[in-house]
């Protein structure tokens, strides 16, 4: 679909490929450890507790913001500063479940070692995730404004897709066919990501040297994903869950109208 739009806006947006070819490098990477963010993600999901790998995970807006400081030398007022800082702190509290430690101080009486193992991967997949996501995106945030929103997509996904194939191909991955409802939803799952993506990069390319805000805003994919899971599923927030919620709600606020 990105392809189609990008050849329908003209030829020139494909030369930009080859007048940038630091950004052009810049995007494959970004590519590449956007690949690895979610296999961080899903691994620490599978292996380890999700209750540690979101919030630490969701917490990438850390790294992407200080890089924008440090590298661009971008600019905040203290009150988008501290605005960002809370922003960051209610992510994280959204996504903590403390029902679950309660479930794993109960299950680390009968076996604290696989407790422990499980604690240990959540964090070091968590971090993984982390790191991931703020380089990705501080890079995707440098890139998308020379090569252009649909392009950096179109980059992006090249990139990922060439490392998913060598990855199941060298990898020695075990393929599973998904059957057709399965496949459907990936469909759909891989479309919300590509316009994601390609929503972030208009972000950024309107904001001019607002990439602070854009990312932090980009955080709260997983707030997002925690009231759909109450909508849907009904799964019951807890009152941590809902104070970073409500105090995301506020940070928003201060951001976008002070």
């Amino acid at each position: 679909m990105f392809v189609v739009l990008l050849a329908d806006s003209g030829q020139e947006s494909f030369f930009k490929i080859f007048s940038s070819p630091a950004y052009l490098a810049i995007n494959l990477g970004v590519g590449i450890v956007a690949f690895l963010g979610i296999v961080f993600l899903y691994r620490g999901y599978a292996e380890g507790v999700m209750s540690i790998v979101a919030p630490i995970g969701g917490a990438f807006p850390i790294v992407s913001v200080s890089l924008s400081i440090l590298l661009l030398g971008i600019s905040l007022t203290p009150v988008r500063s501290l605005s960002i800082i809370a922003a960051i702190a209610g992510i994280v509290l959204a996504g903590v479940k403390l029902s679950s430690f309660k479930q794993i101080l109960v299950g680390a009486k009968s076996d604290p070692s696989a407790n422990r193992k499980m604690l240990i991967k959540g964090a070091d997949y968590g971090v993984g995730a982390l790191l991931c996501a703020g380089f990705g995106l501080f890079g995707l945030g440098v890139a998308a404004p020379v090569i252009g929103s649909i392009l950096a997509v179109v980059v992006l996904k090249f990139s990922e897709t060439i490392i998913a194939t060598g990855v199941l191909i060298f990898g020695k991955v075990r393929w599973v066919r998904p059957d057709l409802g399965t496949f459907a939803w990936l469909v759909f799952i891989g479309a919300c990501d590509a316009v994601g993506f390609a929503t972030y990069n208009l972000a950024v390319q309107m904001g001019g040297g607002g990439l602070p805000i854009v990312v932090t805003l980009a955080g709260l994919t997983g707030v997002f994903t925690v009231i759909l899971a109450r909508v849907f599923y009904k799964e019951r927030l807890e009152k941590v869950q809902l104070a970073g919620i409500v105090i995301i709600f506020a940070a928003v606020a201060a951001i976008l109208y002070f």
